[in-house]
């Protein structure tokens, strides 16, 4: 799976780093769907927030919900289930403490040469709706020195939303949101063709996860902070 997601990156980058592509306003827009695979569906949408898209997908796995929180709250997993993903690791310094449902994660993005990897830190933190047993996931990318060498781009604006509803004992609806922007002189016209269907891709690969150990052995939710206030 990730070697063919790198050919693939390897030729559009190829065909479309030639051109020259002005980033754009990035107006408010509603959500397009743009693929759909074994019943995950995903959609992307326009933002005022940057030139890159949002990029969301909604489907079911066949796991309990524990199973599918812990898979995402396994920093070590990103390598298995995230886009292209190099190394993912938690993290705690001084000025970035984790706690039990707040955790500081690190992310490294592979692309293929001439390409700079990309690179994030990121605070993520996890909720859950007592009522309904829905879990919240909210990473955000955050300022911070942290093996920030300049051999590597930071990324300048992340943000990665799950939201995992509890479907029965055995299946859990997942819905992925996120907004990478990867900074750099990318043309966005090349970035948003390459993300569109991400969530798709991490959906698909987290089911995969959610049969193997220790993932489908896990007993239970382990998330306790309440949420606030959630769409």
């Amino acid at each position: 799976m990730m070697a063919r997601e790198k050919k693939r990156t390897i030729v559009l980058m190829a065909i479309l780093l030639c051109n020259t592509v002005l980033p754009g306003t990035g107006s408010a827009a509603e959500w397009k769907k743009v693929g759909e695979d074994q019943g995950i569906v995903g959609y992307t949408r326009t933002t005022p927030k940057s030139s890159i898209d949002e990029v969301m997908a909604v489907g079911t796995i066949d796991a309990p919900i524990q199973v599918v929180e812990a898979i995402i709250r396994d920093p070590n997993a990103g390598k298995r289930f995230m886009f292209m993903c190099k190394e993912a690791c938690s993290i705690s310094t001084p000025d970035l403490q984790s706690t039990k449902d707040v955790m500081y994660n690190y992310n490294i993005t592979d692309l293929p040469f001439p390409v700079k990897d990309r690179d994030a830190v990121a605070r993520v933190e996890y909720t859950i709706d007592k009522a309904t047993g829905t879990i919240y996931s909210h990473a955000e990318g955050v300022k911070s020195d942290y093996r920030n060498t300049g051999k590597m781009v930071r990324m300048p604006l992340v943000t990665l939303d799950y939201k995992l509803v509890p479907k029965g004992a055995g299946k859990t609806e997942i819905t992925y949101l996120a907004m990478a922007d990867p900074g750099g002189n990318l043309p966005p016209a090349l970035v948003n063709l390459l993300t569109r269907t991400i969530g798709i891709r991490t959906i698909a690969n987290i089911r995969k996860l959610a049969k193997e150990a220790p993932y489908k052995d896990t007993p239970a939710v382990v998330t306790t902070t309440p949420a606030m206030s959630h769409p």
